[in-house]
């Protein structure tokens, strides 16, 4: 739809490329335990991302709620930056394992029903104990555009005798 001259976001058309961004990944939706969400902390925009993030996700696929965060809470939009802003910041979590608080997020947006669907504010330092630290990136743009990711943490296997050699 239209507002005020540019696009709204599609939860449906957000929705679709997640699923197809899992999908190609051969991950589980269970294996996912963070989303770096684009949330801008609007009441227009985040409920259409949460609903779209929904939409992607089977509840009877999931073990526990994932964790959603978003680093414009922090530093703003910077508008073409946003997305390395948001892969920077899913590398340094998986670096120091652990999930940040997204500032600015209490009290819940009133337009998203957090209680019954698989997502949950990251609202307070914790560490982020996973066996696999496994991300999810979810941008989308007021012009239309949606982009998604999933990043594995790196885990480092030992050598072997004849490899070290």
């Amino acid at each position: 739809g239209k507002a005020a001259g540019f696009t709204v976001p599609s939860a449906n058309a957000q929705a679709e490329v997640i699923r197809s961004v899992i999908e190609q990944s051969r991950l589980s939706q269970g294996e996912i335990s963070y989303i770096e969400a684009h949330g801008t902390g609007t009441s227009l925009g985040d409920p259409i991302e949460i609903a779209g993030l929904n939409q992607s996700f089977d509840p009877s696929k999931m073990t526990k709620k994932i964790a959603v965060g978003s680093i414009k809470s922090n530093i703003g939009h910077c508008e073409s930056a946003a997305g390395i802003a948001s892969v920077t910041k899913v590398l340094l979590q998986m670096k120091h394992k652990t999930l940040v608080p997204s500032i600015h997020s209490e009290p819940a947006n009133p337009y998203i029903d957090f209680e019954n669907i698989p997502l949950r504010v990251q609202t307070e330092l914790a560490p982020w104990d996973e066996e696999k630290r496994i991300a999810l990136i979810s941008s989308f743009g007021a012009g239309g555009s949606n982009a998604g990711l999933i990043i594995e943490e790196f885990e480092r296997q030992p050598l072997s005798k004849e490899q070290k050699m």
